[in-house]
């Protein structure tokens, strides 16, 4: 006579498996419904599907480390080129690893300018290397600034560039060259997206004309 534990112990392989089997099908049932959305989303903006950019690759790849990229979509938004790139990458802690998927949104500046950084304030300021002090200390509580030039990173950061930053606490970017990039955690949402872009370009309009004209070089297409 079969004891009920042996059953049990016979089914219980057969029901994880099937539950792991249902639990797979059903996330990449998921993920291709929200990729098919995104997609429409997408079409509806105007944006359309390109290679994946190796230049914001590599600031992805700088910003956390190195990856994969995924996705990558471009097209206009107010008269500047974007571009819009999903982003993987892998942590270990020597035990288990752990996949990331963050998204980079970038928009084109006028000229090509010199890096400057702006992140959340971790606290942990003495590990985190330079960061330059504001006359806000609001804005130095919650965000770093990390650049090379003081000076030219203080004409950027002038009164009403912190006070919009501020006002945009979730945002977090970075002057690239001839781009102006921010980044989130997770594949790119249209609508998250499309609300960053607005912030961007509030941004980049604050940028001072002085700082273009001084501190700016010549794009090339």
């Amino acid at each position: 006579m079969i004891s009920p534990y042996s059953v049990l112990s016979l089914l219980f392989p057969v029901v994880f498996i099937g539950a792991m089997t249902w639990l797979i099908v059903w996330s990449t049932r998921r993920r291709r419904a929200r990729l098919r959305q995104r997609a429409a989303q997408v079409a509806s903006v105007g944006w359309y599907p390109v290679p994946p950019n190796p230049w914001l690759a590599q600031i992805a790849a700088n910003l956390f480390r190195e990856g994969e990229p995924g996705e990558t979509y471009a097209g206009v938004y107010q008269g500047r080129g974007l571009c819009v790139l999903d982003y993987t990458y892998v942590t270990s802690n020597g035990k288990s690893q752990q996949t990331h998927t963050v998204n980079l949104v970038a928009l084109t500046l006028p000229v090509a300018l010199p890096p400057l950084t702006v992140r959340h304030e971790s606290g942990l300021r003495m590990f985190r290397g330079r960061d330059l002090e504001l006359e806000n200390q609001q804005f130095n509580d919650q965000f770093r600034v990390e650049c090379f030039d003081d000076r030219y990173a203080s004409a950027v950061m002038h009164p009403r560039m912190m006070e919009c930053v501020l006002f945009n606490p979730g945002l977090e970017w970075q002057v690239a060259g001839s781009a102006f990039v921010s980044w989130s955690a997770n594949g790119f949402a249209v609508p998250d997206v499309l609300a960053r872009l607005d912030a961007m370009t509030r941004l980049i309009d604050l940028i001072p004309p002085f700082v273009l004209r001084d501190y700016g070089q010549p794009t090339f297409s």
